[in-house]
Parts: C-alpha cells; sequence; structure tokens
C-alpha cells in the first residue's frame, strides 16, 4: 500500500528558464556586484572564472563519493581563487544571496506541478521532498514563492543530512521521517541514476520524470497527469 509520495526538486518541480551558460554567466554578475559594493574591482571574466572553478572543484567531490560540499564552503573554494582571504560575516551573507539569486530570478515551475501536488495530498497521500541541494534555506523561500511549501510533510536535503543520491542513507532518512516503510512509497524524479537507481535499490518504488526513450524503463513520463495514473496503478496494485 502507498502511502507516500517522495518527490526531486531540481527539473522536477522547478526549472531554469534559460541554459546554462546563462545561468552561470548571470550569477557571476550578481557575485562580481556584491563583491564590487564590499569593496572588490574584480571584472567579470575573472569572477566567472573563480565561479566555474569553485563548482567544478566541488563537483567532482559530490559526484565522487555523493557527499555534499554545502554553500558555503564552495564560497570559500570562490574566494580562495580570487585571492580574498576576508571572510567576514558581511560578505559571506553578501555572496550567498548572489549567489542564490538565479534560482529566484531565472526559474519556473514546471507545468502540471501545483495541481499534482493538490491531487495526491487530496487522495491521502503525504508527500516528501528528497533533493541534493547545497543549500536548504533558499530552497523553502522559492518553494513558498512558488506556493508549493505548504504540500510537504517531510523536506530532507543533502545540504542538511550531509549525503547525497544516489547513497541509501539519504532515501532511508527521509523514509524514517514519515515513519513508512520503502515498499510504501513512490519517489519521483529526473535523474536516472540519483533518484530512480537510488530509491530502487532502497526498495521504493520509482517513476522517472523524463522524455528520454533512450533507456528502457517501464514507469516513466514527462508529464505530471501521467505520472499521477501511475501512483495510482501503484496504489491499486502494489506488485506492479
Amino acid at each position: 500500500m502507498i502511502k507516500a509520495v517522495f518527490v526531486d526538486f531540481w527539473k522536477t518541480l522547478i526549472a531554469p528558464r534559460v541554459n546554462e551558460d546563462e545561468y552561470f554567466a548571470f550569477r557571476a554578475k550578481c557575485l562580481a556586484e556584491a563583491l564590487r559594493a564590499l569593496g572588490y574591482t574584480f571584472d567579470f571574466d575573472r569572477v566567472l572564472y573563480a565561479h566555474k572553478s569553485s563548482r567544478r572543484i566541488c563537483d567532482v567531490v559530490r559526484e565522487s563519493s555523493f557527499i555534499e560540499v554545502p554553500l558555503d564552503l564552495e564560497l570559500r573554494v570562490f574566494l580562495s581563487i580570487l585571492e580574498v582571504y576576508d571572510r567576514n560575516q558581511n560578505l559571506m551573507v553578501s555572496l550567498r544571496r548572489a549567489y542564490m539569486r538565479p534560482l529566484f530570478d531565472l526559474t519556473s515551475m514546471i507545468d502540471g506541478v501545483l495541481s499534482f501536488l493538490e491531487n495526491v495530498k487530496g487522495m491521502g497521500f503525504m508527500v516528501g521532498l528528497i533533493s541534493n541541494v547545497y543549500t536548504d534555506l533558499e530552497v523553502f523561500d522559492v518553494l513558498k514563492m512558488y506556493g508549493l511549501y505548504d504540500f510537504f510533510d517531510s523536506m530532507v536535503l543533502s545540504c542538511i543530512v550531509g549525503f547525497r543520491k544516489p547513497r541509501s542513507e539519504i532515501f532511508k532518512f527521509a523514509l524514517n521521517s514519515l515513519s513508512i516503510y520503502p515498499s510504501e512509497a513512490v519517489m519521483i524524479g529526473d535523474d536516472y541514476n540519483a533518484d530512480i537507481i537510488g530509491a530502487l535499490n532502497v526498495g521504493m518504488k520509482a517513476i522517472w520524470f523524463t522524455s528520454d526513450h533512450s533507456v528502457e524503463y517501464p514507469f516513466k513520463a514527462d508529464n505530471f497527469n501521467s505520472i499521477l495514473k501511475i501512483i495510482v496503478n501503484f496504489s491499486r496494485n502494489p506488485s506492479s
């Protein structure tokens, strides 16, 4: 019997409206402006280089060990590349705000998410979030901005628990937060390895949110109406 539906955050609930290069360039512009306001005169190209380099360094750790590198640590790497060694609170707060500005200014909610969550809650399921993210407060704020925050009974983020999907620890933490067994939960996400394989490995059911037809997987859909139908089928046929 299905009791809970878990969803991913990035590119499942919320997605960027621009490509990655534009997203990174906007972030570098925001970071450069924040530094300039505090008396640093780095040009845009140097800030963009430091941003991409620090992100690449931290992503090596994230993707090789599936241990989260929180945003504050990534910002320290960013500052080291710029040879800025003053880490006062005002600077760190300003950089954090600048770094996360694209999440608020350059994203949109994926079509169908709101009605999907309304339907899932209306059907009596608990709703949880399991996501690989390097910051928590801004994720909470953007969920509030899009009117999604109150749907969640549990939010398990890698920056809080330390582990990233597909590691079993983050899924087990989420299951424990709702006091349910793996067989009573469904995971929905866009990343096949992190979301689908990770969930299946702990005994959950999983629905791949994708339009990719290159990988065979029986439970996948590219819209939330179809995802809801799969969940209903899971609920009626637990062995499916």
